[in-house]
């Protein structure tokens, strides 16, 4: 967190001559997830997990986001957040903390995700971009599970910032223009293993304005999204390995 403040800091510093080129997205569109959840309410590990299909919270659910990008010449800072729900009515295949397997369950899953990538463009050419760098995404995911007809409901909640390394390409042929800004990193902090990896692919096009003055028009992407979480502390343990996927739409305005 400490090296993506100070890389940001002097990206600013250094072009604070010039105002930054910017652009804003509003975003809209779905994601599906996949994968598998454990949870258990005593240290030592999961014994098992349930899958989202199990849960019946493998549908694809609304995904409204916005993004701001702020280029200086060859700094390239975004920030993204975007938030997701699901529920549904399944049956755990493994014990979810003091729910035993078999039960009928109401589960919810949700998702936040906010993101800050700065890159610095290595082929600095009017149109076309290649940059490297690095940020941080915080994941903010909840599963909450409630036995039907019954009482009790055990959550798996955790808020993860994880830095990532970046690596962002574009290209712009007269109003069209194509990003694809990929990141990740695994990491591992008193015990707990985390791995983050995205892939945002976007294709833009102008309907007003031109390129460097004022500008608007539309955005479509694809966003594929890993997340593999272990934690275990003196109270609780869980396995969280997911994935999230689905395209947007959006609209852009450029200044």
């Amino acid at each position: 967190m400490k090296l993506v403040t100070a890389a940001a800091t002097l990206a600013a510093l250094l072009c604070s001559c010039s105002a930054p080129k910017v652009a804003l997205q509003a975003t809209y569109g779905e994601l599906k997830p996949d994968g598998d959840l454990g949870y258990a309410t005593t240290s030592g590990g999961v014994s098992g997990s349930t899958s989202t299909s199990d849960l019946a919270i493998d549908d694809s659910e609304a995904m409204p986001g916005a993004r701001a990008d702020l280029k200086w010449g060859a700094p390239h800072l975004t920030l993204s957040t975007q938030a997701s729900s699901w529920d549904g009515r399944g049956t755990l295949s493994a014990d979810f903390g003091g729910i035993s397997a078999s039960t009928a369950v109401d589960t919810s899953l949700d998702l936040a995700l906010h993101r800050a990538v700065l890159t610095f463009d290595v082929l600095p050419t009017e149109n076309f971009e290649l940059g490297l760098g690095l940020g941080v995404t915080v994941a903010d995911v909840e599963a909450s599970v409630n036995d039907v007809g019954g009482n009790v409901t055990e959550s798996a909640d955790e808020v993860l910032p994880i830095p990532v390394l970046a690596l962002r390409g574009g290209a712009r042929f007269g109003g069209l223009h194509v990003e694809a800004l990929v990141s990740g990193m695994t990491i591992n902090y008193d015990g707990d293993d985390a791995t983050y990896l995205e892939a945002d692919l976007q294709a833009g096009l102008d309907l007003f304005g031109a390129a460097g003055a004022l500008s608007g028009g539309v955005v479509a992407g694809y966003r594929y999204i890993a997340l593999d979480v272990e934690y275990d502390d003196a109270t609780e343990s869980a396995d969280l390995d997911l994935s999230f996927s689905g395209p947007y739409l959006g609209l852009s305005l450029s200044f």
